[in-house]
């Protein structure tokens, strides 16, 4: 008989490759998603984000989920209202080197500078801005990370590393998504506000380290 080991969140969950990272916008913002759909295509024009940009999808038909999804090669960068907020995801689709929490940060550089530029478009109508003590993070990987709280205990000290990071404030709160059926999420919320900016900076700083 095949000696076969079954993955379980304690053992695999630092494999996870397949993860989103999604910041929210502020209750004063406005934004059209619609807007964003040829700021995207400029950005594939001027390569101006992380990755090897492909193509614009628009989904804004849609009442939840993506709404205009910006394709790459590495991933997708997305505005996103799966959860019924409005928000800026980054999904990553091809494998990164080091450890999960070092994987976490990468994805949270890549996340906030293009959400950055979003702030700072002038050709969006109303005032953009997104939340830096608001982040949700999801496993695209039902297999390595089921939707329990095993998952999540195993999950925390990688998450817990990357959120200390983002903001030296060691009273995150972290919520599980409830729906068993659903993908592993968590969100994280802080109560002191961030911008996307000091978060910027203090991945770089990290990352320089």
């Amino acid at each position: 008989m095949n000696d076969v080991t079954t993955p379980t969140p304690s053992t695999h969950v630092n494999d996870l490759q397949r993860i989103a990272l999604k910041v929210f916008l502020t209750d004063d913002s406005t934004l059209d998603p619609r807007d964003v759909i040829p700021v995207f295509h400029r950005w594939i024009q001027t390569q101006a984000v992380d990755g090897l940009l492909i193509d614009v999808a628009d989904y804004t038909h849609l009442p939840t989920g993506p709404s205009v999804l910006l394709v790459a090669h590495e991933g997708q960068y997305a505005l996103d209202r799966t959860d019924g907020r409005l928000g800026f995801q980054y999904t990553r689709t091809r494998p990164l080197e080091g450890p999960l929490a070092e994987r976490l940060g990468g994805l949270g550089r890549t996340l906030v500078q293009a959400a950055r530029l979003l702030e700072t478009d002038a050709t969006l109508p109303g005032p953009v801005r997104f939340a830096g003590n608001d982040i949700a993070c999801v496993a695209n990987d039902r297999l390595l990370a089921p939707n329990t709280t095993e998952t999540l205990t195993a999950f925390r000290p990688a998450l817990e590393a990357f959120l200390h990071t983002v903001s030296g404030e060691a009273d995150w709160s972290l919520t599980r998504e409830p729906d068993p059926g659903a993908p592993f999420a968590v969100r994280a919320q802080a109560p002191t506000p961030a911008t996307l900016g000091s978060v910027a900076s203090r991945l770089a700083a990290s990352h320089e380290a």
